[in-house]
């Protein structure tokens, strides 16, 4: 609240002072609110969406860690901001036309990255007004490929650096753009669905890496779930048929418990391929074990679950992001999967 205190009185005379919990602040994902300077982020596609009239926006952000963010003008790209750690106040908009205007501030890297917190806001020339929902959420839970690590590397052969990462070009975040629909996503590289380094042990988690922030379930309710796990459980030897798929099943029956009416898409890809490695088959195979678990689902009586398969990425074609890991240009072809998908299932136009 100090900071706040402080930020109001450095505004000048025709700035409006918008405080982080202000109700017309539209937090888009998980955020943990018992922190009064304001609200704290982890994960990929963590947004804040703010509408309002005026000539610029500033924020005042305190990051720990290396943080990128995307921001958005009326659903418009505008223009990507890189925070150092500590607390900084950025130009978030500016050179508006004073007329009205929605900026979305959206996380572009992932938990391990960083930790944002946003403290407060100034409008220049304008005011906050009420924010316009939309009628739509999507949620995607997964590993790298659904952060979008690397997606923005120039080739397979360089390195991940949080330069490299931007999460609102990754798949989930691009069907959801297409389809205007809110964006969640519960990921992190080299996760698996299970035995160890897994997501379930971490889904339930506002800050993934602090146990005590528990997400209230019946919060931003998803009308599909997309769960894309599995390429680091197949990556060097194929899992335990039997231990793998219980614990999948288990995981749907828990976001079922969560989401009694979502559509539940188990997805794979894209980059699974039966050529590595060579003796393990891990496409056919992760494709056997998921067609089982859909099958047993479909049995019990709940027909909202569905398996998803995304190409395997072709790097001769398409080219390839960091370290081997799917660039925009393949995120763009598994969104338009997904985009086919949710159309078919929901009826979504």
């Amino acid at each position: 609240m100090l900071t706040f205190l402080m930020f109001s009185m450095l505004a000048k005379l025709d700035d409006t002072v918008v405080p982080p919990f202000d109700r017309f602040i539209r937090q888009i994902g998980r955020f943990d609110g018992r922190d009064a300077a304001g609200p704290r982020c982890q994960w990929t596609a963590s947004a804040l969406e703010i509408r309002f009239t005026g000539s610029a926006l500033n924020a005042t952000i305190n990051e720990k860690g290396n943080d990128w963010v995307q921001v958005f003008i009326d659903d418009a790209p505008y223009r990507s901001i890189h925070f150092k750690d500590g607390v900084q106040t950025v130009a978030i908009a500016d050179h508006l036309n004073g007329r009205e205007h929605t900026v979305r501030i959206v996380k572009c890297t992932e938990p391990f990255v960083g930790t944002l917190q946003f403290q407060g806001f100034t409008i220049t020339g304008g005011n906050i007004l009420r924010p316009k929902p939309r009628g739509r959420r999507i949620e995607v839970i997964g590993d790298s490929i659904s952060c979008g690590f690397g997606n923005l590397g120039l080739s397979v052969n360089e390195l991940f650096k949080p330069e490299t990462e931007d999460g609102t070009k990754a798949y989930g975040a691009l069907a959801a753009d297409a389809l205007n629909a809110d964006y969640q996503c519960i990921a992190w590289s080299g996760r698996k669905l299970w035995p160890d380094n897994d997501i379930p042990s971490i889904y339930d988690l506002t800050i993934p890496t602090e146990t005590s922030t528990a997400w209230p379930s019946r919060q931003q309710i998803p009308d599909a779930v997309v769960i894309n796990l599995g390429t680091n459980d197949f990556g060097k030897d194929n899992p335990d048929e039997k231990g793998w798929c219980d614990a999948y099943a288990r995981f749907i029956a828990h976001l079922r418990t969560n989401y009694p009416k979502a559509e539940i898409y188990t997805a794979i890809g894209s980059m699974m391929s039966d050529n590595w490695p060579p003796e393990h088959k891990a496409l056919s195979t992760i494709r056997a074990y998921i067609t089982s678990v859909v099958a047993v689902e479909k049995r019990s009586g709940d027909t909202h679950v569905h398996l998803l398969e995304f190409d395997t990425q072709n790097v001769n074609l398409d080219g390839g992001g960091s370290s081997w890991h799917p660039n925009v240009k393949t995120h763009h072809n598994m969104a338009a999967r997904l985009v086919g998908a949710l159309r078919r299932d929901l009826g979504w136009k």
